[in-house]
């Protein structure tokens, strides 16, 4: 009880730090660039309805690991300015800081999804007046989308705290590209492995479930889940391991 109340303090307190910081501001001007885009450009191109919105669902898969390596990195470069003090020095349980600041980047990052995946609904409908997907659908959606994408959080985290934000920024954009690749026939049996391609493949399951192949597309997001189980815990053993000896970062870029 008493590890939960830290926790929730340290919440608001993360919540205080970034209030006057670009983060919360990234997490919508981000979401509604990339719809007023994709919008501009689906306004005159010759693709179905269907074709449209996995293009959208995709992209925003394959940008997600770049845009988290960019908010961790703004998000730990607070910390750095005070030298990690009020990160480090002021909890009780020494891994809630951690949770509480992966918790609230997550949090917002949920948001940030939801507005993304429903402002472009939304759009798409006020522009062609046809509904693709019903509401429940495009939940489910960003659902997988984020879960896809939470452990990202944590890894780059992990990134940020122990080298620096060029690792993470270097990272990000490696991780876009794999994405990108698995999202062929080259992620064929390796893209469970990689956190980074899992919500372009959910996502495309999810598609073929709600417009194409359910039965199919079941059985193959059915025999991700065990891998993508067992990289989670791996991660977050180490990474949790890890921080219980962290004592700061004390080289700059």
């Amino acid at each position: 009880m008493d590890m939960m109340k830290e926790l929730h303090r340290n919440i608001r307190a993360e919540l205080w730090k970034m209030r006057h910081t670009l983060i919360p501001w990234l997490h919508v001007l981000i979401p509604v660039l990339g719809i007023l885009v994709f919008l501009s450009y689906y306004s005159f191109a010759v693709w179905s309805d269907a074709e449209k919105v996995s293009g959208y669902m995709e992209a925003l898969s394959v940008v997600l690991p770049l845009v988290i390596s960019v908010i961790c990195s703004m998000a730990v470069e607070m910390e750095e300015k005070g030298q990690f003090q009020t990160f480090l020095g002021t909890a009780v349980h020494r891994r809630v800081p951690f949770l509480a600041k992966w918790l609230v980047l997550a949090g917002l990052g949920f948001l940030a999804v939801l507005l993304a995946v429903f402002g472009f609904a939304g759009g798409y409908w006020m522009m062609t007046d046809r509904a693709v997907l019903s509401a429940g659908d495009y939940l489910a959606l960003s659902a997988g989308l984020f879960i896809g994408g939470w452990n990202l959080y944590l890894f780059h985290l992990f990134l940020n705290l122990r080298f620096s934000k060029n690792i993470s920024l270097c990272a990000g954009t490696a991780e876009l590209l794999i994405a990108a690749l698995f999202l062929t026939g080259l992620g064929e049996g390796r893209w469970q492995f990689f956190p980074c391609a899992w919500g372009g493949r959910w996502i495309a399951y999810l598609l073929q479930c709600q417009i194409g192949n359910g039965a199919e597309a079941s059985s193959f997001a059915a025999g991700s889940l065990a891998a993508g189980t067992a990289v989670t815990v791996v991660l977050w053993c180490t990474v949790m391991v890890w921080f219980h000896f962290y004592e700061g970062r004390f080289c700059k870029d």
